[in-house]
C-alpha cells in the first residue's frame, strides 16, 4: 500500500502493543543557545551570551525517545558514567515511563555527553567528553546477558552503533547471533567503516557517507547508490539496505538488485541532529507492527521531514507524522453530524463522545481514544476550534490548526466522526448529538463531567478513563 494519512494511521495504532529492544550508546545532548555579538578581545572567537541550556537523550536513548513517542515501548541497554551526565539522561529518560532504561553503569568511563553551542538557531561549536574505547571483559559479559535476556520479550532489535565502545566485535557478534536464534528481525544503524561487524542483520540503514566509507567508493547518482547498496547487502548477508540521503530521501536496496527510492518529503530544514535515529525508530516500529518494509520506509521518510524542521535531537509524535501526510478535511458540520448520529441510533448503535484539543496527537491521546472507543459502537470526537484553544492554553497554542487536528483524528480507525466547537465547553455540542456515553480522561467525578446532565436523563453514562503516563502535548512542544 501507499502511505497515506489512512494507513498510517492504522499503522500507528498497531505500533501501541508492540515492544523494541534497542541496544547500543547512549549519550546525553546538550544545547547551548545564546547570541553572538562581539569577538573576544582575548583571542579572534566569538563571545557567546548563553541565554538557554537544555538537553536530551542522545544515540541510542534517541532511538528509544522516538520509539516511546510512537507508542512503543522500550528495552534500552546502554552503558554510562557514575556521573553527572548519567543521572542527567536517566532522568530524562524517566520522562518517558514507556522505556526501560537498562544502564550498565561503570567508574571507569564518563557518560558520552555531546555539547552544542549555537547562536540565531545556528551551530558554532561542538564539544565531546567521552572516552571511545571499547568496554572491558566484564561489562561485556554483563550487557550480553542484559540483551540475550531481553530478547523473548521483544518484537524486534535495534543495534544503534554510535562507535563509541558500547558494542565491542565479539559482543555485535553474539547479540546478532542470538537475536536470529530468537527469531527476531535485527535493524543495524551503523556508524565503523566495516559493516561486516554486521553481517546478517534484516536491515542496515547507513546515510550516504558512511555507504561511501564502507564501499570506498565516491557515489553521487542514485543509480550508482543503490548498486553499491545492493552489491553490499548481497556480500555481506544483509536482508536489505536503507540509505539515507538527506535531501535527496532514502533508497532501499535488496541483494537481488532491486531498489526502492524514496524522494524526501522535508518542507523546512532546520536542524537535522537525531534525524537518523528518528528514521530507525520509525522504521522499527512500523516493521514491528508488520508492515511492508516498503512501507515502513515510506512512513519513516515522513517523520524524517518533520524531525528536520525541528530544533535540537527532536522526537515525533504520531499527530506530527499524519499532518506532515496532508489530509482530506472530515465532515465537522455539526447538522450533519447530529443527523448521522441518528442514523446510528436507528440501526441499533451506541455512541461514544469523547472532546479535546488533541493539539499535536501523542500515544496518550491514542490510548484514550482506542479505549473510548471500545465503550460503544461509535466514537465521536468533539474537537476545540482554535479561538477555543487559544482562550483555554494561550496565544501560543493551538501547535495546529483545526483542519489538521481534525483530519489527523478522523484518519483513526476507530473514530467515526469529528464535530468542531468553538465554545469553551462541549455542551452544546452534547445537546445537538445527544450520544450515550460520555468518555472523559483523567481523575474526575462523572456528574462533574461537561453535559453527564444530558446523557444521563436519556439512559446514558459518563466513563472515565485513567489517562497514560508520561504523554502531554505541552511535554511535546518543548522538544
Amino acid at each position: 500500500m501507499n502511505i497515506n494519512i489512512a494507513n498510517a494511521a492504522k499503522l500507528i495504532c498497531a505500533m501501541q502493543s508492540k515492544t523494541v529492544l534497542v541496544l547500543g550508546d547512549v549519550m546525553l545532548d546538550r544545547f547551548v543557545d545564546g547570541a553572538v555579538t562581539r569577538i573576544s578581545p582575548e583571542a579572534p572567537v566569538p563571545v557567546l551570551g548563553q541565554s538557554r541550556v537544555h538537553q536530551m537523550p542522545g544515540g541510542a536513548a534517541n532511538v528509544a525517545c522516538n520509539l516511546a513517542q510512537l507508542g512503543l515501548r522500550v528495552h534500552l541497554i546502554g552503558v554510562c558514567g557514575t556521573d553527572a551526565a548519567g543521572a542527567d539522561l536517566a532522568g530524562e529518560l524517566a520522562a518517558h515511563p514507556a522505556i526501560f532504561y537498562d544502564s550498565i553503569e561503570l567508574d571507569s568511563r564518563p557518560t558520552s555527553l555531546k555539547t552544542r553551542f549555537r547562536a540565531g538557531g545556528q551551530q558554532i561549536l561542538r564539544v565531546d567528553d567521552e572516552i571511545s574505547e571499547d568496554i572491558d571483559t566484564a561489562a561485556t559479559k554483563e550487557f550480553l546477558n542484559r540483551a540475550l535476556a531481553a530478547m523473548d520479550g521483544a518484537d524486534l532489535v535495534v543495534i544503534s552503533d554510535y562507535a563509541k565502545g558500547a558494542l565491542p566485535l565479539s559482543l555485535l557478534a553474539e547479540i546478532i547471533s542470538g537475536a536470529k536464534a530468537s527469531g527476531k528481525t535485527i535493524i543495524a544503524d551503523p556508524k565503523r567503516a566495516d559493516v561486516s561487524a554486521y553481517a546478517g542483520v534484516d536491515l542496515l540503514t547507513p546515510n550516504l557517507a558512511e555507504l561511501q566509507n564502507s564501499t570506498k567508493h565516491a557515489l553521487t547518482s542514485i543509480e550508482a547508490i543503490g548498486k553499491a547498496a545492493s552489491n553490499l547487502a548481497k556480500d555481506m548477508g544483509f536482508g536489505s539496505v536503507l540509505t539515507t540521503l538527506s535531501s535527496r530521501g532514502m533508497m532501499l536496496s535488496k541483494p537481488d538488485g532491486t531498489q526502492f527510492h524514496d524522494p524526501a518529503s522535508a518542507r523546512d530544514i532546520f536542524d537535522v541532529s537525531g534525524a537518523g535515529d528518528t528514521v530507525v525508530a520509525s522504521v522499527a516500529g512500523a516493521l514491528a507492527a508488520g508492515a511492508s518494509l516498503e512501507d515502513a520506509v515510506r512512513l519513516a521518510n515522513h517523520a524524517a521531514g518533520v524531525a528536520v524542521g525541528k530544533s535540537g535531537t527532536a522526537i515525533v509524535a504520531p499527530g506530527e507524522i499524519l499532518a506532515h501526510l496532508g489530509s482530506i478535511p472530515p465532515a465537522t458540520d455539526w447538522p450533519e453530524i447530529a443527523t448521522q448520529c441518528t442514523t446510528w441510533r436507528d440501526g441499533g448503535d451506541k455512541i461514544a463522545f469523547a472532546n479535546g484539543c488533541f493539539d499535536l496527537l501523542h500515544p496518550g491521546h491514542i490510548y484514550l481514544l482506542a479505549k473510548a472507543a471500545t465503550t460503544a459502537d461509535r466514537l465521536v470526537i468533539g474537537l476545540n476550534g482554535d479561538a477555543s484553544v487559544r482562550r483555554l492554553k494561550g496565544t501560543e497554542r493551538p501547535h495546529q490548526p483545526a483542519e489538521v487536528r481534525s483530519a489527523v483524528l478522523a484518519a483513526l480507525p476507530f473514530v467515526d466522526a469529528v464535530a468542531v466547537f468553538d465554545e469553551d465547553t462541549p455542551y452544546d455540542l452534547i445537546a445537538t448529538l445527544q450520544p450515550d456515553i460520555i468518555i472523559k480522561g483523567g481523575d474526575y467525578q462523572a456528574d462533574a463531567v461537561v453535559g453527564a446532565d444530558i446523557v444521563t436523563a436519556r439512559g446514558g453514562k459518563v466513563v472515565i478513563i485513567p489517562t497514560l503516563d508520561g504523554h502531554s502535548t505541552s511535554k511535546l512542544i518543548k522538544t
